[in-house]
């Protein structure tokens, strides 16, 4: 799903949200709701990132010692290496979670149209 749909889908909950409360859905109402779920999503997936590449690093860490004794030198530093790299990645920036600016209404209906004009 990429940052279009996202945000589509944050505004249609927002819109969803504040119907169900009865409140009265301006536009602007609708951006601060829709960007809160927005940040709560990003939150709940950085969170989850992170508790996986914990669990992976912690398997690395514990598979290594018996891996290490039935290979060579050449494939236990490639072991090694590949666990640096699990370990010095930002879940983050792995997962590409970084906020694009919200897009207008009318970015978001060109969009829509475009999609559909390929299927």
């Amino acid at each position: 799903m990429d940052h279009a749909t996202h945000w589509s889908v944050d505004r249609l909950a927002a819109g969803n949200l504040l119907a169900q409360l009865k409140i009265e859905a301006t536009d602007d109402l609708i951006d601060l709701v829709a960007r809160h779920f927005a940040e709560h999503r990003r939150n709940l997936v950085g969170w989850a990132a992170e508790r996986l590449q914990s669990a992976i690093i912690e398997e690395m860490e514990s598979a290594a010692t018996s891996l290490f004794t039935h290979h060579d030198e050449q494939w236990i530093r490639g072991f090694s290496q590949a666990e640096e790299i699990v370990y010095t990645l930002e879940p983050k920036a792995l997962l590409d979670l970084d906020p694009n600016p919200p897009r207008s209404q009318g970015q978001i209906l060109r969009s829509m149209v475009r999609q559909a004009r390929r299927r």
